[in-house]
């Protein structure tokens, strides 16, 4: 679960839209987020929702996916 949260919104050129979840004391990336899931974070962490980030155990600090869960 997400506790923490860096939106890059506008990258530099030529690089990709990123958003950083910190999980576990640990910031996992999300490279190139659709507009929806991208709104779909924003909100949640804005309105207290948790936000679970699935990643590859061959690759830790990439997300796979993410699942936003209201309570």
């Amino acid at each position: 679960m997400a506790n923490g949260l860096i939106d890059i919104v506008h990258p530099l050129q030529g690089q990709p839209h990123q958003i950083f979840l910190r999980i576990n004391n640990q910031f996992r990336v999300l490279n190139n987020p659709n507009p929806q899931i991208h709104q779909q974070i924003q909100q949640a962490f804005a309105f207290g929702h948790q936000v679970i980030g699935i990643w590859d155990t061959q690759s830790p600090s990439v997300l796979r996916s993410v699942r936003i869960q209201r309570l």
